[in-house]
């Protein structure tokens, strides 16, 4: 009975992301129409405004869901590329390679 419970909560949580994802798109939809539409600075800057808080609030809940489902969540900030050695101008270094630059 208990686990049937834990199911039951599950699968009401994930319907409620899937509700909440569903909708944060629509509402993304609309502000990106209401964008094309405008004119005025203020506004455009508004827009611009809204869509990018709706486009971090989509992320959001897919992130959400898919962690819910267990599945791997890639990392918002992707490791830095390994660093290389620093290029000097060859009047600086004395019997080194030169910069290929």
């Amino acid at each position: 009975m208990k686990k049937q419970l834990v199911n039951t909560e599950y699968d009401l949580r994930l319907l409620e992301l899937r509700r909440e994802l569903r909708d944060t798109a629509r509402e993304l939809h609309f502000a990106y129409d209401r964008f094309n539409y405008v004119t005025d600075p203020g506004l455009i800057e508004a827009g611009i405004y809204d869509i990018n808080a709706l486009k971090s609030r989509y992320d959001f809940l897919l992130r959400k869901m898919k962690l819910a489902q267990g599945q791997a969540v890639p990392s918002r900030c992707p490791e830095p590329p390994a660093a290389e050695p620093a290029c000097m101008p060859a009047g600086n270094m004395k019997g080194g390679p030169s910069c290929p630059s």
